[in-house]
């Protein structure tokens, strides 16, 4: 069961993927996703990138929709989404599992340097490609930043990863990898 702190943290992980504001998680809200992500890079709409990243997101979203659409309405509402947390939780392999598939996403599509590490202005545009604020992800950045070298590793971004999906710590930075659970 999700304690209060890690209901907290994934409605506000909900609203972040819920890009139209629509009250719930959709097809369209990973599609824009991909079409801002494309407009970041500068692909072509017909490249065979943004295919790629398309049919990834897609596989992703179907993914999510097979487990969590309880209605089977083709959306995904708030209290699914915590339903489908919560199993994944409750699964250890099916938590790796998540965590690894999200981690390995970010960096294949941010770290556009490919050193291995997210600056500022990576991080930042993980941010923008979901319509969040740039200052508010600076902040998120610093508070991820665990050594203050002015990057995040893998390693920094898989221990807030674990924070902000299993800790009840209401400290612990992790808890706002996805801005603030206010």
């Amino acid at each position: 069961m999700l304690s209060d702190l890690k209901k907290r943290k994934l409605t506000r992980y909900f609203r972040v993927c819920d890009i139209d504001d629509d009250g719930r998680i959709s097809r369209p809200d990973f599609e824009r996703v991909v079409e801002n992500v494309r407009m970041l890079h500068g692909v072509g709409d017909n490249s065979p990138g943004h295919r790629a990243l398309l049919d990834g997101y897609l596989r992703r979203w179907e993914g999510i929709r097979a487990s969590a659409d309880a209605d089977s309405d083709g959306s995904v509402d708030l209290d699914e989404w915590l339903a489908y947390w919560d199993a994944v939780l409750a699964d250890e392999g099916r938590y790796q599992a998540e965590i690894a598939q999200v981690t390995d996403q970010l960096f294949e599509l941010f770290d556009s340097d490919a050193d291995g590490a997210l600056d500022a202005d990576e991080f930042c545009n993980f941010y923008g490609v979901h319509g969040l604020k740039s200052d508010v992800a600076r902040e998120v950045f610093a508070d991820l930043d665990l050594d203050g070298d002015g990057v995040v590793t893998r390693a920094e971004l898989m221990e807030m990863a674990h924070q902000f999906y299993r800790s009840d710590d209401p400290d612990a930075p992790g808890n706002r990898l996805f801005g603030s659970t206010g």
